[in-house]
């Protein structure tokens, strides 16, 4: 009697392709499902998952090099949460706005990388689950593009061994996404954690931008009215409004460019000066308000926080390099505060 198939990738019918054709060594166990015209599910059944994956992991890594060049896709790690679907509909919506696929990544750790120590039979289980979650995950997806409330946009799955944040930064490093998108909790997180250490593991060290997605943020909130680009004048600061118009420029939305001081300062005026002529010459198309913004008891993040309820800002922008504003304005015990109180996507940039 053979046993459950389990989901182990969602692949194009080109990858899956490659994948017949380059793991022999799995030929017997595995099995192609059509999901569509465009992709296929990698199953296995539930005795070998194991194996195969292991197989896979070395695919996976040789694949990755191989489409480093693919720049127009947005990255999303899953653990399958409640809040991993509502970080897919925010991904899927703003993919259908960039014009970009989808690359969603499932990791998991071995007994040599994790300070638990789990059995190969534990580690099956762990890969049957998330088989199972992955099927889960992919029928609400295409229910809802079915039901017009989600865009029909063309998407991966796959799983890779070792702790998530080193992978996830490893996989922005080599195929360098042009976005990577994560939630501010993960399954595992607690209640007063509302920057998970993954994800702010990810926002420091990683080498695209990435777009921290708040728990409390209805997946439909996804339009730009109202951008934030939070700045303490640095030399990097015009690198990385380029990015970020690279990126989100085809966008509509008002631009609020902000200084946030804990005292007035006058050459802050003078650099604001600077800036608006900047913007004025190379970008005069673009709604901009410009503030330089304080609290009277003189709290950065009483006078942020202030302005993002008040402007009703749909989305922060930081610029991060040898932790300069990143550290000034969120260290974990701030950032944690400043989400719970503006519960506003924050996308960093790192230059």
């Amino acid at each position: 009697m053979k046993s459950d198939l389990v989901t182990i990738a969602i692949l194009s019918i080109a990858e899956s392709n490659k994948l017949r054709q380059q793991l022999t060594k799995a030929d017997e166990f595995l099995q192609f499902i059509d999901l569509n015209d465009s992709l296929q599910r990698v199953c296995v059944q539930e005795q070998h998952v194991l194996k195969v994956i292991k197989l896979m992991n070395t695919w996976n890594k040789r694949k990755t090099i191989e489409n480093a060049s693919n720049s127009n896709t947005l990255l999303i790690p899953i653990d399958f949460s409640s809040y991993s679907f509502k970080t897919c509909e925010v991904g899927f919506r703003l993919a259908q706005q960039l014009d970009a696929t989808i690359t969603l990544l499932y990791t998991y750790c071995s007994p040599s990388l994790s300070f638990t120590v789990h059995s190969d039979d534990e580690i099956a289980e762990i890969l049957i689950q998330s088989g199972k979650d992955i099927d889960k995950l992919t029928t609400e997806i295409y229910s809802k593009i079915k039901q017009n409330e989600l865009p029909n946009i063309q998407f991966s799955y796959n799983i890779q061994e070792g702790l998530p944040e080193e992978v996830i930064i490893d996989m922005a490093a080599k195929i360098h996404p042009s976005l990577v998108i994560m939630g501010t909790r993960g399954q595992s997180q607690k209640e007063y954690d509302l920057i998970g250490s993954v994800t702010a593991e990810v926002i420091e060290h990683c080498s695209v931008p990435v777009l921290a997605i708040p728990e409390s943020i209805f997946a439909e909130t996804t339009s730009l009215k109202n951008v934030l680009f939070a700045t303490n004048f640095d030399d990097r600061t015009l690198i990385s409004f380029t990015n970020m118009m690279n990126l989100i420029g085809k966008l509509d939305f008002k631009l609020f460019f902000a200084h946030f001081a804990s005292q007035k300062d006058a050459w802050n005026e003078i650099k604001l000066s600077g800036i608006k002529h900047y913007f004025a010459k190379n970008y005069p198309n673009i709604e901009t308000d410009y503030s330089i913004i304080s609290d009277k008891s003189g709290d950065i993040l009483l006078g942020f926080d202030k302005f993002v309820k008040e402007h009703k800002i749909s989305l922060i922008i930081l610029n991060t390099h040898k932790r300069n504003l990143f550290a000034q304005l969120f260290n974990p015990s701030i950032a944690r505060k400043m989400v719970f109180h503006a519960q506003t996507p924050i996308l960093v940039f790192h230059t």
